[in-house]
């Protein structure tokens, strides 16, 4: 026997009071004497017993009447053990059904998530007239298409049949919890909780125990008991954060064989910009993951689009990978100082005369006099180089440029005029102090290997024989939201970084103009490169928007140009929606539920910005290995057994389901115990009470 409303039992406390008010209004005896006669103090003793007898089964029916209202009240029901018990019991129960990505496996049976259909159907079959149900579509989030329970067992079985397999992953915790909350609400005697899933290792990494709150009876349903074979691409990434045109960039690719058994030849193709540009076979063992190396090189600046393809298997959602990343070319640079040649001859090397457009940097150089008046509406970067000091309308000049989300680096060396330099405190990454002068000569010691601009350099470029050398700085002190990229080996900030609207300023402490006198980076093998990736971050740091997303991410982006204006966004030959932007500039995108490539089209004042960015499953959702069921049994709290098939799934249910409630049969047997307890009081009231005699 069990109790729906077990906390009413504590009422059966109540039959106590009954038995204290008879203790306490109990009365004595009077005693009155008589002559001698024994016949009738045998008569009266016998007369006492009965009355006695009387008061104690008016007591027993009075603390039973109370015993059985509170029993009533805790609503018991009668399991199926007991044989006059065999009616069935009203259900609530919620169907938890898996339709993440790896749900669309082609097994030798079928594909997964038909077979799941079929189970959950099965499950609302079982139920009968005055059930009650709710379905819940699980992947990383809960979807729950009946979010409270109902009674409309044909419409819970349409929206079964019209349900289909997202491209998200797994993680079962959400959807478990939002079942116990649902099935909290329902007062019917059985509870039950159907989980129906390929039970994907996945889904039940890096979480412990879910606790049972609705006490619902968990049945797990899984739709296979094969271990499953898959070959999914695992990562995709180029050997350089920034990327330029002509420049060879590679495209590194690993692929991964989810399987205990080797895989078949296997062909990966390249896509870039809706063009075949190579295919590679390979081989995998059993539980491999294969590297392959793409090499490509792009003459076109811009945002460029791809996709790597796998040859196609069982499970073909994780057989695609796109990608989107901004080539950057044709970037104009204005170097302004005295002595530029050595900028202008780093940034492009092969500058003779008049600059084509066929370069990935075009530099160009002012003096100092001439920028205070020097267009720079077509500029993306400025390079100011040991400028002694900055006039007016030089400030003037450089805070409307970055303003405008472009970039300004700043070389300092012990000749400027430090005070003049922290008027603009605001923009500089950093503020500026005496002049010093290294003597043994400093090297640059700690560097953030991870950052844009020193991916290209080795671990070993900026020490031994071969670093550069500095002789003469400035003390240099950070802005507090400034970051230090890199220092010289006495603790000295080298380059200093901070993020200013859009756009970047970077101090490097170094002359780019006192050849072997501050330095001679100048004429050092790293002041190339060093240079060039300088220019080549601070032009992608204007336009900071992500380019890979998985799926179910939102897509945020910054259009300062185009506060208040609409965004039409949507995967490339889909209809495409309509975003807003603020008034700030940002835009945030949250229809990211499919894979592919998606485009940004924001019509601006003057000319249409177009933006690409790529979404993708999570990769890890593709190892199709199961967890071990009963270990799925100990983490959800699951009290049946596992069942796993069909034939007769509704009979191993109607089992579970039978019982009665005989709260009604008790009210029944309470108005009995009341209408003889009523009988025997007022008999009690009518006789009186007999005298003692001695």
């Amino acid at each position: 026997m069990g109790f729906l409303n077990p906390i009413f039992l504590f009422g059966i406390l109540a039959a106590t009071v009954p038995l204290l008010i008879h203790l306490w209004s109990r009365r004595q005896a009077k005693t009155v004497d008589f002559s001698s006669l024994m016949f009738l103090l045998v008569a009266h003793r016998q007369s006492v017993r009965r009355i006695q007898l009387k008061h104690l089964l008016i007591l027993l029916l009075r603390m039973a009447i109370i015993i059985l209202i509170a029993l009533a009240l805790a609503r018991p029901l009668l399991k199926n053990q007991f044989s006059f018990a065999g009616a069935r019991a009203k259900t609530s129960s919620v169907i938890i059904l898996d339709n993440s990505y790896s749900m669309a496996y082609q097994g030798i049976e079928g594909q997964r998530f038909e077979k799941a259909r079929v189970m959950a159907l099965e499950v609302v079959q079982s139920l009968r007239r005055g059930d009650s149900t709710a379905l819940i579509l699980m992947s990383d989030i809960p979807d729950a298409v009946f979010r409270k329970l109902t009674k409309d067992l044909d419409g819970v079985k349409q929206a079964i049949r019209q349900s289909q397999v997202s491209y998200r992953s797994t993680l079962v915790p959400p959807s478990i919890e939002m079942a116990h909350e649902i099935l909290r609400e329902s007062n019917d005697p059985n509870k039950e909780i159907y989980l129906i899933s390929d039970f994907g290792q996945n889904g039940w990494a890096n979480w412990g125990r879910v606790p049972n709150q609705s006490d619902a009876r968990i049945f797990l349903l899984p739709t296979n008991d094969t271990v499953a074979d898959n070959t999914s691409i695992e990562e995709v990434r180029f050997s350089n954060q920034l990327i330029g045109t002509y420049l060879p960039v590679q495209l590194h690719v690993s692929v991964s064989n989810h399987s205990d058994a080797p895989s078949e030849e296997t062909t990966l193709t390249l896509f870039i910009d809706n063009q075949k540009r190579r295919t590679v076979s390979f081989r995998a063992i059993a539980n491999e993951s294969v590297a392959s190396i793409f090499t490509h090189n792009f003459e076109s600046p811009g945002t460029h689009t791809g996709y790597l393809e796998l040859t196609a298997d069982r499970l073909n959602v994780d057989n695609r990978r796109y990608f989107a990343f901004d080539v950057h070319g044709q970037i104009r640079v204005l170097c302004v100082g005295d002595q530029t040649s050595y900028l202008i001859l780093a940034l492009n090397p092969e500058i003779q005369g008049q600059l084509s457009t066929g370069h990935t940097i075009l530099p160009v150089s002012c003096s100092a006099e001439e920028f205070e008046d020097f267009p720079l509406e077509d500029y993306d970067v400025l390079i100011l180089a040991d400028l002694p000091h900055l006039s007016d309308r030089s400030r003037q000049q450089l805070q409307t440029f970055i303003r405008n989300g472009k970039s300004a680096i700043f070389f300092v060396s012990d000749g400027v005029d430090a005070e003049n330099y922290n008027q603009f405190a605001d923009w500089l990454p950093a503020s500026l102090g005496q002049a010093v002068t290294w003597n043994p000569p400093l090297t640059v010691s700690e560097y953030q290997s991870d950052h844009p601009i020193f991916e290209v350099f080795k671990p070993k470029d900026f020490s031994g024989q071969y670093a550069p050398q500095f002789y003469r700085g400035v003390e240099v002190n950070p802005a507090e939201d400034a970051r230090v990229v890199a220092q010289l080996s006495d603790g000295t900030p080298f380059l200093v970084e901070r993020s200013v609207n859009s756009g970047e300023t970077l101090l490097f402490n170094v002359s780019a103009t006192q050849l072997n006198i501050a330095s001679n980076l100048l004429v050092n093998p790293h002041f190339l490169p060093l240079l060039q990736q300088t220019v080549l971050y601070t032009k992608a740091m204007q336009s900071r928007h992500q380019r890979t997303l998985q799926v179910g991410q939102a897509y945020t982006a910054s259009y300062r140009q185009n506060p208040g204006a609409k965004a039409s966004i949507g995967r490339v030959g889909d209809t495409a929606e309509l975003s807003s932007i603020a008034e700030d500039g940002s835009m945030t995108f949250n229809g990211t539920e499919i894979p592919g490539i998606y485009q940004v089209d924001v019509q601006g004042r003057d000319r249409r910005v177009r933006d690409f960015f790529a979404v993708n499953v999570d990769p890890t959702e593709s190892d199709l290995q199961q967890v071990a069921l009963q270990e799925a049994v100990d983490r959800v709290g699951a009290q049946m057994e596992v069942t796993s098939t069909l034939e007769d799934l509704d009979q191993t249910l109607n089992a579970y389901r039978m019982g009665k409630e005989i709260w009604g049969e008790l009210l029944v047997i309470v108005l009995i115990c009341m209408l003889i307890e009523g009988v025997l009081s007022n008999h009690e009231r009518a006789t009186p009470e007999a005298p003692a005699l001695s």
